[in-house]
């Protein structure tokens, strides 16, 4: 009897870096918002920079894919953003600047997200995992990918808070 060897399908970066993978996560983004904490978000334009984000300022939550494809998701908000979404999900109650509550409200917004985006692809949905979130908070910090990678990035508005989303994708073709 002859060995099976299993065959893993692979998410192709034309796909990631499709249009409809952008509406993809846009959507994501929308229906967690609305229904976890009742905020209306929208993208803002493409060509928003950047975060630039004061000393102490800035969160970053990441959670890694792995399987049929290997990359991050990445979400950062400034630390008002964050507190507002901490509370959001505790049901309006306010939370103190070092609440712990803080960093793990951000770490699963990423995981929802980052859930809830490899689910809608039937490919990725079957054959991809999610490790559990990482929160990094502070400054003028740099996050290495392994390289090559493939990214979509998006700014996102709600209330007078932005969050900024990152999705890395290695491609297997390096």
């Amino acid at each position: 009897m002859e060995p099976v060897e299993a065959v893993l399908n692979t998410f192709r970066v034309e796909d990631f870096l499709s249009s409809e993978n952008l509406d993809r996560a846009d959507e994501v983004v929308k229906e967690i918002f609305a229904l976890m904490f009742g905020f209306e978000i929208k993208p803002m334009d493409t060509t928003a920079s950047a975060p630039s984000f004061t000393e102490s300022e800035e969160r970053t939550a990441i959670v890694g894919f792995s399987g049929a494809m290997r990359g991050c998701c990445r979400i950062s908000a400034n630390s008002i953003a964050v507190k507002s979404i901490a509370s959001a999900m505790l049901g309006g109650i306010p939370v103190d600047d070092d609440d712990d509550s803080i960093d793990d409200a951000l770490g699963e917004l990423c995981n929802m997200f980052a859930g809830g985006w490899k689910n809608a692809i039937p490919v990725l949905a079957a054959e991809c995992a999610i490790s559990p979130p990482t929160v990094i908070s502070g400054y003028d910090y740099r996050v290495h990918i392994r390289k090559p990678v493939a990214e979509l990035a998006r700014a996102y508005r709600f209330g007078d808070h932005t969050l900024f989303l990152k999705l890395h994708c290695q491609t297997l073709d390096g």
